[in-house]
């Protein structure tokens, strides 16, 4: 009987894998499955990177965060907002429990993403930012584009960067069917038709942004001017704007922000302001309170909340021209994008508005 040491027996298959590891093309396989390592993506930007082959975790920017929430809730690992009670209501408990984390490299690195997610506009100076914090991280740092006319292109792309392109098909949908018609009929309202419209920002609503800012964006889109004939003062807006000023510009509508995470009381103070009572659209009425929950649905942020601002605006101020069912979108809005059922008494909460919300979460 000859002896066969075990090592020789499987000798013969350990050379066949070795050589099958050699051929062109194996080798990158078998070890880019290892390591996870199989995708290669360029972002907007123009930035090419490589990924894991299942993205589990993401850290996100603030606008980026109202994204991927929409995208995968399940694969955020930070949040960039305090939410109030509110707001809070509509999120996932799991969500609201990550721990707050924004713009930290050290803070990033202890999460432990698998990529950066930062949805911003694209630009010299962003670019460079992104460029550094994945430096500093080691993480890889994808730019999506902030701005509305990209966002079909913006949901494509992260569709397939994460495994979720029936989700991102719905999201693009809702654009289809609800946003794209706004736009296409808003070139038909005659121009003595169409109205001046002051977006009422700050506490006592003497802050604005003009024309041409990404904060006033849906007031041209849905056939409206901006009342607001001043300078883009920066990125961030916010203009000072005085009563003298609005007095001479005599909007038809006012629209009035609700802050950023929290309502402020600047409908209130216009209302009992008898500087403002004198402008004709306060005295008739002609003021409206932009929804804000969880977001504002015009603006601050200024993210994919803004896709339902779009139906929403144009109902208000064109019902007849555009003919919207606003019950419908807004609750096809919320279950598509906040993964949120809305009942009947919500529904009606969140459009009427006024100052009786009472959402608990």
């Amino acid at each position: 009987m000859v002896f066969i040491h075990p090592f020789r027996r499987i000798l013969p298959s350990l050379l066949v894998l070795f050589a099958t590891l050699l051929l062109p093309g194996a080798n990158s396989s078998a070890f880019g499955k290892q390591k996870g390592i199989t995708q290669t993506v360029t972002d907007m930007a123009g930035r090419t990177m490589q990924l894991p082959a299942e993205i589990k975790r993401v850290y996100v920017n603030r606008p980026g965060s109202i994204l991927m929430y929409a995208i995968e809730p399940e694969m955020i690992v930070n949040r960039s907002f305090q939410y109030t009670p509110e707001a809070q209501h509509f999120f996932r408990k799991d969500y609201l429990a990550l721990p707050f984390v924004e713009n930290s490299p050290e803070e990033i690195m202890k999460l432990a993403p698998d990529l950066i997610l930062n949805f911003y506009d694209i630009n010299a100076q962003t670019i460079d930012q992104s460029e550094r914090l994945s430096a500093k991280t080691g993480i890889p740092v994808y730019i999506a584009s902030l701005h509305l006319k990209d966002y079909p292109e913006v949901f494509r792309r992260l569709g397939k960067v994460f495994g979720r392109e029936e989700q991102t098909q719905k999201m693009l949908a809702f654009i289809q069917r609800h946003v794209d018609p706004v736009a296409a009929k808003s070139a038909s309202i005659p121009a003595e038709k169409r109205l001046s419209v002051y977006y009422a920002e700050g506490e006592r609503g003497l802050h604005t942004d003009p024309s041409g800012s990404i904060h006033t964006k849906l007031i041209e889109m849905v056939g409206a001017t901006n009342a607001a004939a001043i300078g883009k003062s920066s990125r961030k807006g916010l203009s000072a704007v005085s009563m003298e000023q609005l007095y001479l510009w005599n909007p038809d509508r006012i629209i009035v922000w609700a802050g950023l995470g929290k309502k402020t009381g600047t409908m209130a103070h216009i209302k009992s302001d008898p500087v403002w009572g004198k402008l004709p659209a306060v005295r008739n009425g002609n003021i409206h309170q932009i929804p804000y929950l969880p977001f504002g649905w015009f603006d601050r942020p200024a993210s994919i909340n803004r896709l339902l601002g779009v139906p929403w605006l144009a109902n208000l101020l064109y019902p007849d021209h555009y003919r919207i069912d606003i019950k419908a979108v807004v609750s096809e809005y919320y279950e598509t994008f906040y993964h949120y059922q809305l009942s009947d008494a919500e529904l009606e909460q969140l459009l009427g508005l006024g100052d009786a919300v009472h959402f608990v979460h």
